[in-house]
């Protein structure tokens, strides 16, 4: 009886030790870590670029004028459109850029915007419709931004945003923020321009990303949070029930034969 004991102990002892490494270490969750003073204060420096227009962007342009509404063929007023402003609504009225930056405006036919920002492609565009209308006001935005955010967080999709900038944290909570496996020290940013694609790995648990230029995303980006090793045999996979079974077989078959 002393030796089933026994191996009863080493049994016990075993699932505690299991159970202790299927817990992830604080360390591994917390971001941006660094070790601080309650009274102290960090500051990073991380401009912010402007966003410029490429090919297959869609842009919402609004003009407006002094001209009668008739004679305004670019009107965006709302009665034109049926008033609505959803995702869906602001792609029908969009204008696509093409491979070759070019846009195709009523009468002005195509226009080149590549590489602009929204402001300096306004500017442009209003230029051109003085020939045309009544002092012209042009707004150009951004239409459809996205990214999308998978592997280990909560929610994983595709997120539209219509700020100017956007932040891969801002990114992970529209996810629902890394699940408790995800590995926060190694999360993948795939991101594609001027036909290339290119993936860069974020540290989240360090603070110096505040001042990386990665730590702004751009529109299309992909969010790939990797799982962390010990995730297979964490708790929500390891077999407990098996586990507790062969023990209560073992007690059983102990005492039977004692």
């Amino acid at each position: 009886m002393t030796d089933n004991l026994t191996n009863l102990q080493k049994i016990v002892a075993l699932l505690i030790l299991v159970h202790m490494a299927a817990c992830v270490p604080q360390k591994k969750v917390v971001y941006l870590q660094e070790e601080m003073a309650a009274s102290q204060e960090l500051t990073f420096r991380n401009e912010k670029g402007k966003q410029i227009i490429k090919a297959f962007d869609q842009l919402y342009i609004q003009v407006s004028s002094f001209d009668n509404g008739q004679l305004n063929f670019m009107s965006n007023d709302a009665n034109r459109y049926g008033g609505g402003r959803s995702e869906a609504d602001m792609a029908m009225v969009s204008y696509s850029v093409d491979e070759q930056g070019n846009i195709n405006l009523p009468i002005i036919g195509l226009f080149n915007v590549l590489s602009l920002t929204a402001d300096a492609a306004a500017e442009k565009i209003r230029a051109e419709l003085e020939l045309y209308l009544n002092t012209p006001s042009v707004k150009v935005s951004f239409v459809n931004k996205n990214i999308t955010v998978l592997g280990n967080v909560e929610q994983p999709g595709r997120y539209f945003y219509a700020s100017e900038h956007i932040n891969v944290l801002q990114a992970l909570g529209m996810a629902g923020d890394i699940t408790e496996y995800g590995n926060r020290e190694y999360v993948v940013l795939i991101r594609e321009h001027n036909n290339e694609v290119t993936k860069q790995r974020i540290d989240l648990t360090r603070v110096d990303l505040l001042a990386d230029s990665r730590y702004y995303l751009q529109p299309n980006d992909i969010v790939y949070v990797e799982p962390l090793k010990r995730r297979h045999w964490g708790m929500q996979t390891f077999p407990w029930a098996l586990i507790l079974s062969g023990i209560t077989t073992f007690i059983l078959v102990a005492n039977y034969i004692n």
